[in-house]
């Protein structure tokens, strides 16, 4: 799908290579950036594109390739395991740096967002250049798993660590947060038809769904990148550093770690480090204004990591497929 826009990866090993991958990516990112910053084509334009992506395009994308998938695969256990260790010992680091730090509880909920939550759209859009389409369902599966788990332990955290401790609202936040959620009921509803068996009968809601997911990851590349903060990076360098190493360094160890433990096939070792080696999603930002969170110090975490990540993946994607002993020509064959 999304390796018409890249070049194809002939050597696992070669960095180089990786980054040649990797780079067009980043650079719908930063086009993103400037389209935003020149109010082009109009203004407010980019809001609205943030809107359909959320509510129509990526929803579609989710459903389609879950729908799709094998989700018999006997590695599918040993996979969600993985990614799921990888967010409760993330989200524990991420506690003892706002402890250390003493930092107030809304910055704390900020580092927290800033080291679990991951930006899917980048993640499927890698996954799909490097790997390809088996790579592309593998990464669809994964969002599948953490985007309620990480959705869960946010809102929890969040409203009980800023006063709220009200069981009701802390009730009717978590159902407007997931199930008024449209990821969330997207993936809900691939996997019904998916186990039901039943997308014969729901061919044009299928078809429908995989053209509008043709048409996802070029354009919300774009908004993602419109939506970065990039004169807001001003803030306190050591808790950036911390957010930064937690995100990028400590959640794909951990994938790492899990994976060599339950020995994890390459392939799906690969795709699940990119949940860590991604930057932060910047919808955490839109969660901390909703919910009490420091919205201005997250905004230089993401955008500050989005930069990063530009250096820090092909580093990161070459180890893991070292490590792991994938071989791009095989999978390919």
């Amino acid at each position: 799908m999304f390796k018409n826009f890249t070049f194809d990866l002939i050597d696992g090993g070669n960095v180089f290579d990786i980054s040649l991958t990797i780079l067009p990516i980043f650079l719908l990112l930063l086009f993103g950036a400037v389209l935003q910053s020149k109010h082009f084509p109009a203004e407010g334009f980019w809001p609205g594109v943030d809107k359909l992506v959320y509510w129509v395009l990526f929803p579609s994308m989710l459903f389609y390739n879950i729908s799709k998938a094998d989700l018999s695969s006997p590695v599918l256990p040993s996979y969600a395991l993985i990614l799921g260790f990888s967010l409760l010992a993330v989200s524990l680091l991420a506690l003892v740096i706002t402890l250390i730090n003493r930092v107030d509880r809304p910055t704390g909920t900020s580092i927290l967002q800033a080291s679990i939550r991951f930006n899917s759209f980048v993640a499927l859009a890698l996954a799909s250049a490097i790997y390809g389409e088996e790579g592309l369902i593998l990464a669809t599966l994964g969002a599948a798993i953490l985007i309620p788990c990480v959705n869960v332990v946010l809102v929890i955290t969040m409203v009980s660590l800023h006063g709220n401790k009200n069981s009701k609202s802390l009730s009717s936040l978590l159902i407007k947060e997931l199930f008024k959620n449209p990821l969330i009921l997207s993936i809900a509803a691939g996997v019904v038809v998916n186990i039901a068996d039943i997308g014969e009968f729901v061919f044009l809601l299928t078809d429908i769904t995989g053209i509008l997911a043709r048409a996802t990851l070029p354009l919300v590349l774009l908004a993602v990148g419109a939506s970065l903060r990039l004169n807001a990076l001003k803030s306190s360098p050591r808790l950036l550093a911390f957010s930064t190493l937690a995100r990028l360094v400590g959640f794909p160890l951990c994938v790492g770690i899990g994976s060599t433990i339950l020995g994890l096939g390459p392939l799906e070792a690969c795709v699940a480090v990119l949940f860590g080696a991604v930057p932060t999603a910047t919808s955490g930002y839109a969660l901390a204004k909703q919910l009490g969170g420091n919205a201005s110090i997250l905004s230089v975490f993401i955008s500050v990591q989005t930069g990063l990540t530009l250096l820090t993946l092909p580093v990161t994607v070459n180890c893991s497929q070292t490590w792991f002993g994938y071989n791009s020509l095989l999978h390919s064959l």
